[in-house]
């Protein structure tokens, strides 16, 4: 029996939040399947380093774009991507005992919250990434994120809720439609650069905080930068609301990733903590724990407004972003006088 089966896969965690609940669907399977191999072996954090600036894109007509989906770090892991994949194919790489995440029709299967649900063919098939970490002659185990549960057709493995089980005859005709794997190897090697790698995201952070260019017709705000941009179109909404040309779901995802990606931030900073005396849980949780906690309550108001078909930007928003502003301002500050210890902490 794989010993993941027994794992603690949680979404939440005392320190509010994990990994699970800052990265998006792909890279949260990724990081359930790493841990149902190794446990707490592997510090995620260390895996997932990635940009962690604030990115927005606009165009002529004012057509707006956060960059939300974190760029996947295929240095540091490598994938080798199965499509076409069969069930035998699956219990293959299980028997092997590989890390494998798999995408298929989740939309469709009564074990996922979106089962049964209306969706729109025309923009795509209906296709999700879960974690599969064993099988045996009858079912399948997997691991996904509790928030994606339909509780009602939910099966899980003995007295763990985090580990769901699925007869094979259910899934194979989902499975005969439409099924890619992947399987993961992780660099140990690389892995053992975290340091020097996040000394490297965050110098570019501070460095491009107030960054803004052109390229090919498209205006790229980062930082601090598209923050300020993102007042002015609140200043401006009336216009935009009545041509309807911003995508709700962009901007929501946006103000999302910013968060999510604060408090990656804050998990990586912490483990700098461990040996190092020139930086604190203090001084890291003072600066984030407010920003973090305002983040979180502009993307409440934006999920509000968006199912009560209200316009999301407006005057009333500025408020909230000049907040977002000053924490943003202060995180600079305290980079850049950590950035200053690099030779040090390198030494």
């Amino acid at each position: 029996m794989n010993k993941g089966i027994n794992f603690h896969y949680s979404s939440e965690t005392a320190d509010k939040y994990n990994v699970t609940g800052i990265l998006n669907c792909y890279n949260s399977a990724l990081a359930n399947g790493i841990k149902s191999k190794f446990g707490n072996e592997i510090d995620i954090y260390t895996i997932f380093a990635e940009n962690i600036q604030v990115l927005l894109k606009t165009d002529g007509k004012m057509n707006i774009d956060f960059l939300s989906v974190p760029r996947f770090p295929n240095q540091y892991i490598k994938p080798i991507v199965y499509k076409n994949a069969n069930l035998e194919m699956l219990e293959k790489f299980l028997d092997e005992d590989k890390i494998i995440i798999i995408n298929t029709l989740h939309h469709e299967i009564k074990f996922f919250v979106y089962y049964n649900t209306p969706y729109d063919y025309l923009n795509g098939m209906p296709v999700h990434w879960t974690t599969v970490i064993h099988h045996d002659d009858k079912n399948i185990y997997y691991v996904e994120n509790l928030d994606l549960i339909n509780k009602k057709n939910y099966k899980y493995y003995n007295d763990n809720k985090f580990v769901g089980v699925v007869e094979k005859s259910y899934m194979n005709p989902f499975f005969d439609k439409y099924l890619v794997c992947v399987t993961i190897d992780i660099d140990f090697d690389r892995l053992d650069l975290f340091i020097e790698r996040l000394f490297v995201i965050l110098n570019s952070y501070v460095e491009s905080a107030e960054k803004e260019e052109t390229i090919n017709g498209y205006n790229y705000f980062y930082g601090i930068t598209a923050l300020k941009k993102m007042i002015e179109l609140c200043s401006v909404n009336n216009d935009l609301n009545k041509k309807k040309d911003y995508d709700n779901e962009k901007l929501i995802d946006g103000v999302r990733y910013i968060f999510r990606m604060r408090i990656y931030m804050k998990e990586c900073l912490l483990k700098l903590t461990e040996n190092k005396s020139f930086i604190t849980h203090k001084e890291i949780l003072d600066i984030f724990e407010p920003s973090i906690e305002s983040l979180i309550t502009l993307t409440n108001i934006l999920m509000k407004r968006d199912m009560k078909k209200q316009p999301l930007l407006d005057n009333n928003l500025i408020k909230y972003f000049n907040n977002i502003i000053k924490y943003e301002e202060n995180l600079i500050d305290f980079i850049s006088k950590l950035l200053q210890y690099e030779t040090i902490f390198l030494s």
